[in-house]
Formats: C-alpha cells, sequence, structure tokens
C-alpha cells in the first residue's frame, strides 16, 4: 500500500469511526427525547415531504431523526469504503472488521426503518441496539489498529477491556428489556442508553434485572479503575484511558444528579431532557473510548 493510501485509508477509517459513533450518539438522543415518532416516514420525514419541519426544543424534534438518518447513511458508506481500502491488510481486524461493521449497521438501520413503519417485536429490539453498539466498537477498533506508531501488546489489559465493553453492551441490553412505560404512553428512559440509577425504579419492569443491572455496573466501574490504571501506565494508552475515566465521571455524577432529583412516570422519566440527552451520550462515549483502547492492545497474531 502507498504512502497517499495509507493516509486515505486512515482517513476514512477515521471518519467512519465518528460518523458511526454519532449516529449511535444520535440513537440515544432520539430515543430520550422520542423523536422517531416525529418523523413517520421512511426514508424522507413525512410522505409528502422529505425533510423535517423545524421546531425548537428536544422533545419529539424531528429535525434530530431526519439527521440521524441522514449520517447513518453516509457512515454506511463509509463501513463500505473502509473495507474496500483494507482488502489487502495484514492486520485481520483491518481487513475483516470493517465489513462486520457494515453488516451490523445495515442490519440496524433496516430494524431503525422496521421501528418508524410498525411496532419493532422486543426481540428485534435488541438486535437493533446490539448490531449498532458492535458495529461502532469494531469500526473504531479498525480505526485505532490503522493509527501510525507502535501498538504496544497488553493481553491482561486487552482481556479487561473486551471484558468490560461486553458486560456493558449486555447491561444496556437488559435496559432495554426492564424498561417500563409511561404515564404519557413513552417507553422509560432506561431503554436509551442509560446506566442504572442504584436503585429500583417502579415505572421499570422485573426488579431481579433491574439488581442483575445494578451489579453489572458495579463490576464494570470496578474494572474500568482498573482498566485506567493499567492504561496509564503506557504513554501510548494515557489519552484513551483518559477519555475512558472522564467518560465515566460524567456518567457517575449525572447518574447522581438525576437519582437526586428524582424521577416520575412522565416523559424522559422525569428528568431534564438536557440532562437525559448528555447521560446517554457520556454512555455511548465510554464504549467509544474503551473501543478505542480496545485497538491499541493488539494480540501479536493479528498484526501477521
Amino acid at each position: 500500500m502507498s504512502a497517499a493510501a495509507s493516509t486515505t485509508h486512515r482517513r476514512v477509517a477515521r471518519w467512519a469511526s465518528v460518523l458511526i459513533f454519532v449516529t449511535v450518539a444520535l440513537g440515544g438522543m432520539v430515543c430520550a427525547t422520542d423523536s422517531s415518532s416525529s418523523c413517520p416516514a421512511w426514508p424522507a420525514c413525512y410522505s409528502d415531504q422529505v425533510g423535517p419541519s423545524i421546531q425548537a426544543g428536544w422533545l419529539e424534534n424531528p429535525v434530530i431523526e431526519f439527521i440521524h438518518r441522514l449520517i447513518s447513511f453516509i457512515a454506511l458508506l463509509l463501513l463500505a469504503w473502509t473495507g474496500l481500502l483494507g482488502r489487502g491488510a495484514r492486520d485481520v481486524r483491518v481487513r475483516f472488521y470493517p465489513w462486520l461493521a457494515l453488516v451490523c449497521g445495515v442490519g440496524s438501520a433496516i430494524f431503525g426503518m422496521m421501528i418508524i413503519k410498525f411496532h419493532l417485536p422486543l426481540v428485534l429490539g435488541l438486535l437493533d441496539l446490539a448490531f449498532a453498539l458492535i458495529a461502532m466498537s469494531l469500526i473504531t477498533v479498525t480505526d485505532a489498529a490503522l493509527r501510525p506508531g507502535r501498538h504496544e501488546e497488553q493481553p491482561r489489559l486487552r482481556r479487561l477491556v473486551r471484558t468490560t465493553l461486553g458486560l456493558i453492551i449486555v447491561m444496556h441490553l437488559l435496559g432495554s428489556i426492564v424498561a417500563g412505560t409511561t404515564s404519557d404512553g413513552t417507553g422509560s428512559f432506561t431503554r436509551c442508553l442509560s446506566w442504572p440509577l442504584w436503585e429500583l425504579h417502579d415505572i421499570d419492569r422485573f426488579p431481579a434485572l433491574q439488581v442483575i443491572r445494578i451489579v453489572m455496573a458495579v463490576f464494570a466501574v470496578a474494572l474500568i479503575a482498573l482498566i485506567v490504571a493499567l492504561a496509564f501506565r503506557h504513554r501510548a494508552l494515557r489519552l484513551p484511558g483518559l477519555a475512558v475515566a472522564v467518560c465515566l465521571l460524567v456518567e457517575l455524577v449525572l447518574g447522581v444528579v438525576i437519582t437526586l432529583g428524582g424521577l416520575a412516570p412522565t416523559q424522559t422519566n422525569g428528568i431534564d431532557v438536557t440532562i437525559a440527552v448528555t447521560y446517554s451520550f457520556a454512555a455511548v462515549a465510554l464504549m467509544w473510548s474503551l473501543a478505542w483502547l480496545l485497538g491499541l492492545t493488539p494480540r501479536s497474531a493479528v498484526r501477521g
């Protein structure tokens, strides 16, 4: 691969990673603001109008949903381009992960369309979320693997990051399962890529599963603390380690703010919508940062 092609490859992968991250973050925002219902047609917003009607405010805003769709489409194109550029790469992550991410991304997009057109069963909704999070993780690992510089083998750290990322993804999937329905008829904010708030909530279902989510969150916090400590021992890993630490801190602080403010069985569970959106964004950023760190700690075999 020529130097110019290598630079192009890195740039395309970087933009693919960024736009998939933005897509997932916007998905959480769409969920928190119940904006999907404000764009009732697909792929256009309305049957007689392509773009959304402009309105102020977070809640039920069609602009958020339309931008989410537009960016997700561009991200899928970049995933395919990244895969094409990596066909001859020695690193199996660079060669295969973009294609796996593309398959997951297309699957998530199809399920997203189905949500707009008709009610999606819980199982398919879980697949939608899982595909989106896996796609983001895979392309972020690819982006990190393409970054210049020596990537150190850290088998213990790699196992910890991989385990923690998987644990957090399962925790978010459980959030969709336990989420109840508000008095406004909307789904509980628990389903919107949010961490548990360290107590059981009447608005949600299945108390036993709520307890399991809290236990998983406690384990995740402990694992992340260990990951950050190990990452800071290596100069090349300090920046992603810092990103992981900051995202977790923001998530925990906002969780305390939300808990102290109290919940209500209304839209966004009575949480200030800006705080709710930020809480969801921090959760996505934490997973993205963990995937970035994972990409910088390869196995020796994957790099040929």
